[in-house]
C-alpha cells in the first residue's frame, strides 16, 4: 500500500473511530465505499484490540493508524498493536520519537500559529488543525498565508455539509469522526455516508488547489 500521508494527500479524507470492541463490519463498510485511511482513537476502550485486528486482517485495503495519542507509552502501545501512523491533539517530544523510532507518520495538533510553527520547526508538514469546526474554514486560510507549506488536516465538527468549504480554503484534507462512524449505525448508513464523503473529498470542483 501507498505510504500513508500520500493516501491522506489523494484521498482528502481520513475516517475517526472510535469503538468499544473490535468491529470487523465498521473496517469492511468504510473500505468497500473508498475509505483508506482510519484513525482509531485510542480514547475508547477497544482502540488497541481494534487496531490490531484491523491492521491484521485489513491492512491491504486499510492504514489502520491511532488517534488521540498523547504519551510515548500510548504511542508504543499503539506500534506494538500494528498502528501506522499517529494522531494527536497536539505536540509531544516523547511521541515524536518514538515515531521516528518505528518510521511510522506523526500529525500532530495544533490551533495557534506558535503551535504550527513549533510543529514544523520539528519537521512534520502535514498537522492537524483542532477544533476546526468552531474555527472555520476561514481559519485555514489565515494560518496558509504565513505558513503555505503547512499541510492542514481539519479535525472536529467536520461534515457533509462543510468538507468541501475547508477543502476550497486549501485544506490538505479532512478528518471525519461522529459524521460519518457512530455508535449504533446501520450498515446502510454507514455505507451510504462513507460513499457521500469520498465523491465529496475525490472532485476538484470548486477547491483550489494550495501551492505547497
Amino acid at each position: 500500500m501507498t505510504d500513508v500521508a500520500a493516501i491522506i494527500r489523494e484521498d482528502r479524507l481520513l475516517a475517526i473511530v472510535r469503538v468499544d470492541e473490535p468491529d470487523d463490519r465498521i473496517a469492511e463498510l468504510l473500505a468497500a465505499n473508498g475509505i483508506r485511511a482510519v484513525e482509531i482513537s485510542l480514547a475508547s476502550p477497544g482502540a488497541l484490540p481494534a487496531i490490531s485486528r484491523w491492521a491484521q486482517r485489513y491492512g491491504e485495503e486499510l492504514a489502520v493508524g491511532a488517534g488521540t495519542v498523547v504519551s510515548a507509552a500510548d504511542a508504543g502501545r499503539a506500534v506494538a498493536a500494528g498502528a501506522r501512523f499517529f494522531v494527536a491533539p497536539g505536540y509531544d517530544e516523547g511521541v515524536d520519537a518514538v515515531a521516528r523510532d518505528a518510521g511510522v507518520l506523526y500529525v500532530p495538533g495544533a490551533m495557534t500559529p506558535t503551535e504550527v510553527q513549533r510543529v514544523l520547526a520539528a519537521g512534520w508538514t502535514l498537522v492537524k488543525l483542532f477544533p476546526a469546526g468552531r474555527l472555520g474554514a476561514g481559519y485555514v486560510r489565515d494560518l496558509l498565508a504565513p505558513f503555505p507549506q503547512v499541510e492542514l488536516l481539519p479535525t472536529g465538527g467536520i461534515d457533509l455539509d462543510n468538507a468541501r468549504e475547508f477543502l476550497a480554503a486549501g485544506a490538505v484534507a479532512v478528518a471525519v469522526g461522529s459524521a460519518l462512524v457512530r455508535p449504533g449505525i446501520g450498515e446502510a448508513e454507514l455505507a451510504h455516508t462513507a460513499a457521500a464523503f469520498r465523491q465529496v473529498t475525490s472532485t476538484n470542483e470548486g477547491v483550489e488547489t494550495h501551492a505547497r
